[in-house]
């Protein structure tokens, strides 16, 4: 039973939903979750074309909240078979723009004053117009010209009816159907919510504006809208209105000289957003980008952005510098360790499905590659394998997807790996600087100095649960009926681990006392200091006994097996005793 039951005022939608996917031939999958009695009666089900393309139809017919959750999933190749990515990609959301009277309303609601006393001009056409916003040019009482971005009214009621719905349903198909990919429908469900609640508030968008601008500010080549935090709220954006060219028009003029410096300064503004920021535009397609009139780039709509954590740079630089020197196994290990899986992995099968990615790249031109691009098989690989990464990478791959389309238009004939192998070069140089490694090693030393700050209050809680026979050893050994020696080396092999755990401690807590002793004694009277020293020194000699004593019996266990030595010797005494008995 879903825990959400679909609400009364819902049914007319889930009949609408029903309605579409029968027509296009899922009807069964209403019927098998006990929701057939919402299809329509009389309508026989169309299944001849293929099934992604009717997936596609379905998305179109239910409206923008599908629309959205079908532009979201497009980039997720760890969820959707490739046949529907290639589907979802081609959704657009254009949609017939807001009356003018709609427009007057949801500007006054929003700044609770009359549009005049705020503005001398509002352009009736709209300069864009999508499922949940749409943009008027107008301007302000002081002549400063902005852009005004308008949430459509009642979307939000409707995206929130249709979320609910949609998880009711998710929870329904939970173990009833098969769904691509490794998440489960409420999974997928939940990070639509995500990505569309951000998208619905632009104060959101203001603020991620607000960090870009200040990311680039000063930059030579890129431009970002000023915004005007006074008059935004929830569903109202106001920001500069730039006077450019939308790129996705300007390619279509452009010379092969001007197309390779437009290229390049797209694709320096992503990497430095990605590695250097770590906070990204996450749909720059061609409509979210414009040319200025003096050859800067302009990045609009940040309704959609990722931000990276120093790990997932750090990952990112790994999986990126790789693929473009041609090393698999880092490249593995990398994926591997960057996400999260619940089985074990042939690491040797990962290396060779990395290193067949790899060479589809090397050599070849934008031309000759379809999608999905490197980053998503990256991200497809991965799910084959059954690991998980982290949802930043699917927007980012997106960012990437978006970015790679882009240059395919400007530079076909461009080898990728030629092209962006100075890029990696620079982002090598970069992370092994000396500021950056002097900056690891003081994070690793204060790492460890707070491990060992803790381990003495840990070495104590572990004799305590030694003591108290509350400290056990866990395992399975499920040859242990069959191979009985199988389970005595086991046995032996964790009393030896707990000897050179046992051992560790106490060298690490000697080594420590020691330490403190010695730095006591720079500071203490000359008779305590001696005292100081003479203790510290000795305790440092024990200590490095004892870390002799566990080198030796961590490499040289097989001549230190008492049990066997025992054997041998009993074994000789026996020898000789019978020799002198005969």
């Amino acid at each position: 039973m879903a825990r959400n039951p679909i609400r009364v005022q819902d049914l007319g939608r889930v009949r609408q939903i029903a309605t579409a996917l029968a027509r296009n031939g899922f009807g069964h999958v209403f019927s098998r979750i006990g929701l057939g009695a919402h299809l329509p009666a009389a309508k026989a089900e169309d299944a001849s074309s293929p099934a992604a393309r009717r997936a596609r139809q379905v998305l179109v017919d239910l409206g923008p909240t599908f629309v959205k959750l079908g532009q979201i999933l497009s980039v997720r190749p760890d969820i959707l078979p490739e046949d529907m990515l290639s589907e979802f990609e081609s959704l657009q959301d254009r949609v017939e723009p807001m009356p003018f009277s709609a427009v007057r309303a949801v500007i006054e609601s929003e700044l609770g004053t009359p549009l005049e006393e705020r503005f001398s001009f509002v352009d009736e056409e709209p300069l864009g117009s999508a499922s949940i916003a749409q943009v008027h040019r107008a301007v302000m009482l002081d002549g400063t010209e902005v852009a005004i971005k308008l949430q459509r009214q009642g979307i939000e009621a409707m995206i929130r009816s249709d979320l609910s719905i949609l998880y009711t349903l998710a929870e329904l198909l939970e173990g009833r159907v098969e769904v691509p990919g490794m998440h489960t429908p409420v999974d997928i469900v939940r990070e639509f919510e995500t990505a569309i609640v951000r998208e619905l508030d632009f104060l959101q968008e203001m603020r991620a504006a607000q960090r870009v601008g200040a990311n680039f500010k000063g930059s030579g080549d890129v431009v970002i809208p000023k915004v005007y935090p006074q008059w935004c709220t929830r569903r109202m954006l106001v920001m500069e209105l730039l006077k450019g060219e939308p790129l996705g028009r300007a390619m279509e003029r452009m010379q092969p000289e001007e197309a390779g410096h437009v290229a390049h300064r797209v694709m320096d503004a992503i990497y430095c957003q990605v590695f250097d920021h770590g906070f990204f535009h996450g749909d720059p397609h061609p409509g979210n980008i414009f040319l200025m009139p003096d050859g800067r780039i302009a990045f609009l709509d940040f309704g959609v952005t990722g931000l990276l954590t120093g790990n997932m740079q750090d990952t990112l630089l790994l999986a990126f510098t790789s693929l473009v020197f041609r090393d698999p196994d880092t490249l593995a290990m990398t994926v591997y360790r960057a996400g999260a899986t619940s089985e074990r992995i042939d690491l040797r099968e990962l290396r060779d499905a990395c290193e067949h990615l790899m060479v589809k790249y090397h050599g070849a031109s934008l031309d000759d590659i379809a999608s999905p691009t490197t980053l998503m098989e990256v991200v497809r690989v991965a799910s084959r394998f059954r690991i998980t990464l982290p949802p930043e990478f699917a927007v980012l791959s997106r960012s990437v997807a978006l970015i790679e389309g882009i240059c395919r238009k400007l530079l076909p004939g461009l080898d990728i790996v030629a092209e962006v192998q100075p890029y990696a070069q620079r982002l090598m140089r970069s992370r092994f600087s000396t500021e950056r490694v002097a900056a690891d090693v003081a994070r690793l030393v204060f790492q460890a100095q707070s491990q060992f700050r803790d381990l003495p209050t840990q070495s104590s809680q572990v004799m305590m649960d030694l003591q108290a026979g509350r400290l056990t050893f866990n395992f399975r050994d499920l040859e242990a009926e069959r191979n009985r020696h199988q389970l005595e080396y086991l046995r032996d092999e964790l009393r030896m681990g707990g000897l050179r755990v046992a051992m560790a401690l106490m060298a690490s807590t000697v080594s420590i006392i020691a330490v403190g002793l010695l730095v006591a004694a720079s500071q203490a009277p000359l008779y305590w200091a001696i005292g100081f020293s003479l203790a510290g020194m000795g305790g440092l000699g024990l200590a490095t006994t004892l870390y002799g004593a566990l080198g030796v019996h961590v490499f040289f266990a097989g001549l230190l097996d008492l049990r066997g030595w025992r054997r041998r010797i009993f074994g000789l005494l026996r020898f000789f005793t019978w020799r002198k008995t005969e």
